[in-house]
């Protein structure tokens, strides 16, 4: 004898069984119903994201900028000895002699 399912449960299988596309549109449907403003929330998406990557740029710049200068002045430290890691002192060359 056959055992009967529960309508949750074919109503569970039945979303499971909608396409992506399908579910995106049920959910613009049901979020345009509400009153949600799909485009505003996805221009304010964007606008994160971009800031995001803004953020990003600046704080990899100042890091490569820095790591430029601490470079230089490790190659005008070594032009300054005479015999080559003989006599380097970073503290006198970083803040004067």
């Amino acid at each position: 004898m056959a055992t009967r399912r529960s309508t949750s449960d074919e109503h569970a299988a039945s979303l499971a069984n909608i396409s992506r596309t399908r579910r995106a549109q049920l959910i613009a449907e049901f979020e345009g119903e509400l009153g949600i403003d799909h485009k505003a929330r996805a221009r304010a998406a964007y606008e994160a994201k971009r800031w995001e990557v803004i953020k990003t740029i600046i704080v990899w710049t100042i890091a490569v900028m820095f790591f430029t200068i601490a470079c230089h002045k490790l190659w005008l430290m070594g032009q300054d000895v005479d015999k080559p890691f003989s006599d380097i002192n970073p503290v006198e060359s970083l803040f004067g002699e």
